[in-house]
């Protein structure tokens, strides 16, 4: 998968990133999405795009044949990961469901910035930011995937996203990929 285009009217959403849910994943694969996030949610911001900030408080509770263990999250599980830019001026929004455009908040925050093209970091990819790409490509907004911002803590989930379910939803590349073509738009 390769940009084609990021439009000047951009934001980004950053899917779940947070303690309770990146333990799930390897350290050094966090480490990584965190800090291209973070890199990400910084140029934004320099560009005066919108930055939304997405926490997951749980699942909807339909019955599914997945599960995970009933436990007891820990107190700090819907705090984002402490090396990420989280500023005020940012919309932070919690769901209770895999996509974020469930939230009329972030609904209305697109709408009002004017917003066509949204970008998506987070974890996990065929999960919740799957599912946040397939509902803002029905809503009518050119959807990318920064896959080096992303992390899918099942083994060959996220593979089979990519080369299955995303090419026809969204377009995918890099940060630097990302970065660059947004930084173009904006010229």
């Amino acid at each position: 998968m390769s940009i084609t285009k990021i439009d000047r009217d951009s934001a980004l959403v950053v899917v779940d990133m947070q303690k309770g849910i990146l333990a799930m994943a390897p350290s050094a694969e966090v480490a990584g999405a965190v800090g291209k996030t973070a890199e990400l949610a910084n140029t934004f911001r320099e560009l005066k795009l919108p930055v939304i900030w997405v926490c997951s408080l749980g699942l909807p509770k339909g019955r599914v044949e997945f599960s995970l263990p009933a436990t007891t999250p820990p107190s700090d599980f819907a705090e984002f990961h402490e090396d990420l830019p989280v500023r005020d001026g940012d919309l932070k929004i919690s769901k209770r469901a895999t996509s974020a455009f469930v939230s009329q908040d972030l609904r209305a925050h697109l709408k009002d910035h004017g917003t066509t093209n949204v970008i998506v970091a987070g974890i996990a990819l065929a999960i919740g930011v799957e599912s946040t790409v397939r509902d803002g490509f029905d809503a009518g907004y050119s959807m990318t995937v920064a896959i080096d911002a992303t992390i899918d803590p099942m083994p060959g989930r996220a593979e089979a996203a990519l080369k299955f379910t995303l090419p026809m939803l969204c377009e995918a590349g890099d940060t630097a990929e990302i970065v660059s073509a947004l930084r173009n738009a904006q010229a």
